[in-house]
């Protein structure tokens, strides 16, 4: 053995470790929480499989050179476009949503695998274009990339599978050099957008607000994409860019572009804002007010979040044990080996067994930043930091939902929940994450 590799080894031991960690816990909890099921078997057999393929994949990616996707980044693009569109024409629908693909022995949600390549995708265009970081091109550039993934995405429909792709990208634009400045305007506009269906369904539900102001009024009747309050809005648009146009020939500019810059925004918002509420099915809107109004509904839409405080909260600190959880065991948590496997986890091993998990991804997240920050190429480091965002959203959402923190989204808590796809995809984006870390120096 050489020296270097002695005291730099190749493998990230303390990633590895983390990730056999949350594999270990999931996976209990996984028997448990399944166990009542009728198909306990067949999911059982399936978790084992996508565990075996993942283990492969993570192997795979740690060994194979991660600059090869940079290189062939233009026909990994056209495999990801192609694949979405293959599931909107062949895809079988499942629970209203066609993204699913079945075989013989197990489905397959390809959504998870375009995300993945979209990430390497995006790193490679913001890494070449890397000297104009600070222009509107380069923020532009990469939502060209992303956009058409999602719209496809958007199209079958599954809203919740869009939802990691904004920290991605915005963690890669800040790791990018971007202008910071871009950044926020994504961000508000990001925020108006999805807060405005939390909005109107709350004004549905206190009808009496709008009575009493007149704006809300007129705020509820954009909602219903009202032509003449779109034109008002698109007239301020306009009015702003010729007052700003007329500026910027007298050398005038600078004051108004924030305004113009806002005006931009909050219509584009309100435009994207009623089309996603237009886009929303029952079930997904029921979420917005379990979380916003829970005592409406109790039974009904706020009753998976209030089951799983029951469960987190009656674990304790050491838990009930494994199979002894009352609220897993009986049913009184829907969707207990998926998306509230977190609940399952506080209910039978405590408080003890949550902070693990939290320890672990945390532990999980700072080697990945640490990869990062040692890859050798602006390619790898953009990865890594791409892979980071989405880890931690995901984090953030599944434990905050759980929590009755933040409205339920459906989105797993990879390692952890239930999922052949969002295993298999999260393991090969890891082992391209530990080829990164074992490429961080030239002699390597």
């Amino acid at each position: 053995m050489r020296s270097e590799e002695l005291f730099h080894p190749r493998i990230d031991w303390v990633l590895i470790s983390a990730i056999l960690g949350l594999l270990l816990i999931g996976s209990v909890a996984i028997l448990s929480a399944a166990a009542p099921l009728p198909a306990y078997s067949q999911i059982i057999q399936r978790h084992f499989l996508a565990l075996a393929v993942g283990g492969v994949l993570f192997v795979f990616g740690m060994g194979f050179n991660y600059q090869i996707f940079q290189d062939q980044s233009k026909t990994l693009y056209v495999v990801v476009v192609a694949m979405m569109l293959w599931v909107l024409i062949f895809g079988q629908e499942d629970r209203g949503t066609r993204g699913w693909l079945h075989f013989r022995f197990f489905s397959f949600q390809p959504s998870e695998l375009a995300r993945v390549g979209t990430l390497l995708v995006l790193a490679n265009v913001l890494d070449r274009r890397a000297k104009s970081a600070h222009t509107l091109g380069f923020v532009a550039m990469a939502l060209a990339v992303v956009g058409p993934v999602m719209a496809l995405i958007m199209l079958e429909p599954d809203f919740s599978s869009t939802l990691p792709f904004m920290p991605m990208i915005m963690g890669m634009l800040f790791c990018g050099g971007v202008n910071i400045a871009y950044l926020l305007a994504m961000g508000a506009y990001g925020a108006i957008t999805l807060s405005l269906p939390l909005v109107w369904t709350l004004l549905s539900l206190r009808p009496e607000l709008t009575s009493s102001w007149g704006v809300l009024d007129l705020f509820m009747r954009l909602r219903e994409f009202d032509l003449p309050l779109l034109l008002a809005v698109g007239g301020v648009f306009v009015g702003f860019y010729l007052i700003w146009w007329l500026c910027s020939q007298l050398r005038l500019q600078a004051p108004l572009l924030p305004f113009v810059a806002a005006a931009f925004i909050l219509a584009a918002a309100l435009g994207s804002g009623a089309a996603l509420d237009h886009q929303l099915k029952g079930y997904q809107r029921n979420r917005f007010v379990a979380f916003l109004v829970p005592e409406v509904d109790p039974r009904g839409a706020a009753y998976n979040v209030q089951q799983a405080q029951v469960a987190i909260g009656s674990g304790g600190l050491w838990g009930k044990g494994i199979f002894e959880g009352t609220q897993s065991q009986l049913g009184f948590i829907p969707e207990r080996h998926t998306d509230f496997i977190y609940a399952v986890i506080g209910e039978e091993m405590g408080f003890w067994g949550t902070m693990g998990v939290l320890v672990l991804y945390l532990l999980l997240l700072w080697r990945i930043v640490n990869a990062a920050r040692l890859a050798r190429d602006g390619y790898g480091y953009l990865v890594c930091s791409g892979v980071a965002s989405i880890g931690a959203f995901h984090l953030v959402v599944n434990t905050g939902m759980c929590l009755g923190m933040v409205p339920v989204a459906g989105i797993p808590l990879p390692l952890v929940s239930y999922g052949g796809s969002s295993l298999v995809v999260t393991l090969f984006s890891l082992g391209v994450v530990s080829n990164v870390y074992s490429k961080r120096y030239a002699f390597y």
